[in-house]
């Protein structure tokens, strides 16, 4: 077509898609960090959806990004054209890059909570970015302006550009696009899971699914029709039922006081003479060790939602939506105690002052300080003016209380402090993990961390024990959850990325009236720990089975044959040789306590465990 019959708004219009189309493959490229975390199909389907897919998807990505600039270049002039261009294709260049490092490290997408959650991170109790960090993300982003800005300017210039055949290659991706999906339409049916497990890696992927119509038309695979049963992704209710029956509790005369103890990321070979010399010294020979311990989630949001409620992660969501209150909280609320919850790092950031403590009126916001360290040091000291408050005022009411430490979150440690773990990094640069990283010298600064909290521990187990209140307080001390550092060379590092021990296996030592010391070894979670207290503080008489997916932590044969522990995303059956991941999709995998892949084989736990996930909601 001859430049002169082309007016100038279609040729400014040609040339910003042309841009766009360059822009597909630093699109491609970028995306290729996603492929270390892909499974590499095995068959023909598999390949073909692999191809298809890839072409097809991150065009639609780009194209559905060059809509506006394309509205722009029907009333923008050429020759300033150029700088929204530049700065749409840097900003979704960057973004996509920022993608692949969230994907990288937690093996989901950046989505609306997690921008939610840096949004309302005011003080960095959740995301924490080093200065190196920011210098080089800056830098990253200041190059690819450049680079755009450069490359818009010679597209839109260059009369070549308007006269190549645009429309017939975008014709060809949107084709590759839809094909895409009709692959996805018969594997999902007949549950070729070289297709289905590929989902996951695609950002803002939404498969086309057509199940019912396949089974219809007789075309459904045996296979798909087992998993259907299993239903591993379906809530069947929106509303609770929970308790199932009426509370009967009937607490003592002179009912304990409750102290709970957290250490964000405290993993479970983390505690012991070492590690955490003032409570091992106070625990070793009173407190009751829970030596396999497991956390209801591999981040704060589930763990801690797991020890409040007693329940699966699954209801997290509705629990905070309707802002119901752990049921423990509320109820310890209703026979007069008195709370003292004193956090290190924000609760209303992962949502708590929604739902476990949605029944406390005034919840106090995060302890001040501009480090961890600071702040879990302030926390502590609010906390014994609390106590020395109480005691001057004479309160007889028993009490409740939460410490929830930070230092080991954040690998933060005082500047001159002497730090028994070494080597150790002064702070974790995220930035330099990788596969071949040695991890000692960040696990040991963790430890340090961990060594940190456990003296300010130290003198809350004095005042316990100066006022006369050791004997008569039920201790709770715990983690969240673990931390990976490239335990078994699968390149995970933090947590809320995989479900095996160093992420999900937690310190669990229980102290205090009718608790006998000694060690249990069965495997116990944190949903246990509701029906040991509502049971053994409360009076409550009801089978745990009415409140809780828990059992009471103090019956001598207590050893679970699988527990459940949860994501932001997905979740997980454990088992003793095997941890079967269902991810937010509905897809799912096999593998095994070092997570090396196992047969995709569906277990009895699991079929018990989707049974169990369900128990609470109302039919």
């Amino acid at each position: 077509m001859s430049d002169t019959l082309l007016s100038p708004r279609r040729q400014r219009l040609r040339a910003s898609l042309a841009f766009a189309l360059v822009n597909l493959l630093p699109v491609w490229l970028i995306a290729l960090r996603y492929v270390p975390y892909l499974e590499v199909p095995g068959d023909v389907l598999g390949v073909s959806y692999l191809i298809l897919t890839w072409t097809g998807h991150f065009a639609l990505l780009v194209l559905l990004a060059w809509i506006p600039l394309g509205l722009l270049a029907l009333v923008v002039p050429r020759r300033v054209l150029w700088l929204p261009a530049a700065l749409l294709a840097t900003a979704g260049l960057w973004l996509l890059l920022l993608d692949t490092g969230v994907y990288a490290q937690y093996r989901f997408h950046i989505n609306h909570f997690m921008v939610s959650l840096f949004l309302n991170d005011k003080n960095g109790d959740i995301f924490s970015f080093t200065l190196s960090t920011w210098l080089t993300v800056g830098g990253i982003a200041l190059g690819l302006l450049i680079a755009e800005a450069w490359l818009a300017a010679r597209l839109f210039a260059s009369p070549r550009t308007w006269r190549l055949p645009l429309w017939r290659g975008v014709t060809l991706l949107m084709v590759a696009m839809i094909a895409s999906h009709a692959v996805h339409v018969v594997a999902d049916a007949r549950y070729r899971k070289s297709v289905t497990q590929q989902v996951g890696i695609y950002p803002l992927l939404f498969p086309a699914t057509a199940k019912d119509f396949m089974k219809e038309h007789g075309w459904l695979d045996p296979r798909a029709a087992r998993a259907d049963q299993v239903n591993l992704n379906r809530q069947t209710a929106d509303t609770l039922r929970w308790p199932k029956a009426p509370l009967e509790c009937t607490p003592g005369d002179d009912p304990p006081n409750v102290l709970f103890i957290l250490i964000d990321s405290w993993r479970h070979d983390e505690y012991g003479p070492g590690n955490t010399p003032a409570m091992h010294a106070a625990l070793a020979d009173e407190g009751r060790r829970y030596t396999n311990h497991y956390s209801g989630g591999n981040a704060t949001r589930t763990g801690v939602m797991s020890l409040f409620y007693g329940l699966t992660g699954n209801y997290y969501r509705l629990l905070q939506d309707t802002q119901t209150p752990s049921l423990l909280v509320s109820r310890l609320q209703e026979q007069g105690y008195d709370l003292g919850i004193f956090s290190s790092a924000s609760l209303d950031s992962v949502g708590f002052d929604r739902s476990i403590f949605a029944s406390v009126a005034e919840l106090p916001s995060a302890a001040p300080g501009d480090t961890p360290v600071a702040r879990d040091r302030n926390m502590t000291k609010a906390w014994l003016d609390w106590q020395a408050k109480r005691r001057r005022e004479n309160t007889p009411a028993p009490w409740l209380s939460l410490l929830f430490y930070d230092a080991p979150h954040g690998y933060s440690v005082p500047e001159r402090m002497e730090l028994p773990f070494q080597p150790a990094a002064a702070t974790m640069d995220y930035l330099k993990l990788g596969p071949d990283t040695d991890p000692a010298p960040y696990r040991n600064l963790h430890r340090n961390a961990v060594y940190f909290d456990d003296q300010l521990i130290a003198r809350v187990i004095e005042d316990l024990k100066t006022s006369g209140e050791w004997d008569d307080t039920v201790l709770v001390v715990t983690g969240d959850h673990g931390q990976s550092f490239n335990d078994f060379g699968h390149n995970y590092w933090g947590h809320n990325s995989h479900f095996a021990a160093p992420q999900i296996r937690v310190p669990m030592i229980l102290h205090g009236p009718g608790i006998a010391s000694g060690e249990h070894d069965g495997t116990t979670s944190h949903l246990d720990a509701v029906p040991t207290l509502m049971r053994h503080v409360l009076g409550c008489s009801n089978p745990s089975s009415d409140y809780s997916h828990g059992r009471d932590m103090l019956q001598a044969d207590l050893d679970h044959d699988w527990v459940v522990a949860s994501s932001y995303l997905d979740y997980a059956v454990i088992e003793k040789e095997r941890i079967t991941v269902i991810d937010g999709t509905g897809g799912w995998r096999v593998v095994d306590r070092r997570l090396d892949p196992l047969e995709e084989t569906i277990s009895p736990a699991v079929f018990e465990a989707m049974q169990a996930l369900k128990r609470f909601y109302a039919q």
